[in-house]
């Protein structure tokens, strides 16, 4: 029995050294080539616009859209990824961001099946999950998307009206699931505690009157939370928690 237990220590330790090594490396390798390859290419309807079609506007039109986008989605682009990353992995979250609908589909896609599993997502085990999870969901989003497109035009007018309403409160539903895995997860007192500092924050960027710091108010109630977590966790009280739980 010892000896099988020293033989599966020595799977795991292997299977956390290469998840750790060559494959983590990969994932960044192709994630970041993946991305630059989108970011190329979403320029190509400007470009078939401009030199195709021949429809040109001044060069500081461009800057201003630019500048515009920059500023409202600066705190997005900061604190998205943060948010993110811990609960979905490497893998998972480059394929997010490639395919859209993070927050709505494949967030609570990869926690459904994570939960079924009995998985976290810090694991080599849950990461690899995750990545199958948002892989196969993006399929099947395109499969229904493709449906949809092609025929929604058939159907959705003779859905009921109550059906088209509900439909409103899909993503409100879906940020309520999440929060209630964490609260099966953790209970209510450890989950909803971390909602006061950012209130608490939020409240007071917004007080302070500085317009361009307003407008980052939550960008930065979520950073600041996360960075009270992360201190928490390190000072030794979360790790024990998180030890007890598991």
């Amino acid at each position: 029995m010892n000896e099988n237990m020293t033989n599966n220590a020595s799977i795991e330790e292997a299977i956390r050294n290469d998840f750790n090594g060559p494959y983590t490396k990969r994932v960044h390798q192709i994630g970041r080539i993946t991305l630059i390859i989108a970011l190329i290419l979403s320029f190509l309807p400007v470009v078939y616009m401009y030199f195709v079609k021949g429809w040109q506007v001044p060069g500081r039109y461009y800057i201003t859209v630019a500048a515009t986008l920059f500023a409202l989605c600066i705190g997005m682009w900061i604190t998205e990824p943060l948010i993110y990353y811990p609960m979905l992995g490497a893998a998972a979250t480059y394929m997010s961001y490639l395919a859209g609908n993070c927050k709505n589909v494949r967030l609570p896609v990869q926690r459904s099946v994570l939960k079924r599993f009995g998985e976290s997502p810090q694991t080599p085990r849950g990461q690899i999950l995750s990545a199958y999870c948002v892989g196969f969901s993006v399929f099947v989003n395109l499969a229904i998307l493709t449906v949809v497109v092609f025929t929604g035009t058939l159907f959705v007018p003779h859905l009921p009206p109550i059906v088209l309403t509900a439909l409103s409160y899909v993503i409100p539903a879906l940020i309520g699931t999440l929060l209630s895995f964490r609260i099966e997860e953790s209970g209510w007192v450890k989950t909803l505690i971390w909602l006061i500092p950012a209130v608490i924050i939020w409240f007071v960027v917004r007080q302070i009157g500085i317009e361009w710091l307003s407008d980052i108010g939550e960008a930065i109630s979520i950073a600041v939370t996360i960075l009270l977590g992360w201190i928490y966790f390190k000072s030794g009280k979360g790790a024990k928690e998180e030890e007890a739980e598991a």
